[in-house]
């Protein structure tokens, strides 16, 4: 993630994958202004040859968010960083200068939940790492798809019980020794049992809204990340979500 790196992927017309990979730009860690501001450049080179190269436009995420009150990821950070990270935003901005150069079209689009989406639908599915999948999420969006929750994750959700969030949220308190960490993880079960308590014991109550990207599709997202993340490693993201494959292929799961 930045600055660290940035992930980009390919993708024909329909959404599919077809390549990614990842920039390193360690120089963006540290230095000097005017480093960092010749690299910001560098690197945005890089990412509009690869467009050129492959003849794509390239979609980012919006500079600007203009619902300051909705954030995009259940923590914020996508959100905050835009509006705050001076340097992220000076990378978007040298992209979209130097694609108009060359006649590449740039479509931002809002960048909620990608995060999320990305790592429980395409990382353990294409085994791709998490910010790979992000951007994978973030070109779908530059098409106007809509990503719709996949089959065995709405039969998990619709099986899903207050009762075992609440064996979660004793798991957490047990287990996780960084308070700040506990205190998030304790605040996104709590928000995760006033969505299921507000769905009711309806049978199929997650059927429904699920076709579409309105806030209630987020609503499932949130719910589906604090059930099976969360419980795989309650103390760091994990690096590797090969293990929900059996949750999203065949259905199957195991208890936390």
């Amino acid at each position: 993630a930045y600055p660290d790196n940035i992930s980009w992927t390919e993708v024909d017309e329909k959404g599919n994958l077809i390549s990614y990979g990842n920039i390193p730009m360690p120089e963006l860690a540290s230095g000097s202004k005017d480093k960092k501001e010749y690299f910001r450049w560098h690197y945005a080179h890089e990412i509009v040859k690869i467009a050129k190269e492959k003849g794509k436009a390239i979609v980012i995420e919006e500079l600007e968010i203009k619902e300051k009150g909705k954030r995009g990821d259940f923590s914020g950070k996508k959100s905050r960083r835009i509006r705050h990270n001076f340097s992220y935003k000076s990378l978007l901005k040298k992209i979209k200068v130097l694609a108009r150069r060359e006649g590449i079209e740039v479509i931002e689009v809002n960048p909620a939940y990608t995060s999320i989406i990305g790592m429980l639908k395409y990382a353990p599915h294409y085994m791709i790492t998490k910010d790979v999948a992000a951007a994978y999420v973030i070109a779908r969006k530059g098409l106007g798809l809509q990503e719709k929750i996949p089959d065995n994750y709405v039969k998990f959700l619709n099986t899903l019980t207050v009762k075992e969030l609440e064996e979660l949220k004793e798991y957490v308190k047990k287990t996780v020794r960084n308070k700040y960490l506990k205190k998030k993880h304790l605040k996104e079960i709590k928000k995760a049992i006033e969505i299921l308590q507000s769905l009711g014991s309806e049978p199929g109550r997650v059927l429904e809204p699920l076709d579409g990207t309105s806030f209630s599709t987020y609503d499932f997202w949130r719910v589906l990340k604090v059930a099976v993340v969360t419980p795989l490693s309650p103390e760091k993201v994990p690096r590797g979500f090969s293990v929900l494959k059996g949750l999203l292929i065949q259905g199957k799961w195991r208890d936390p």
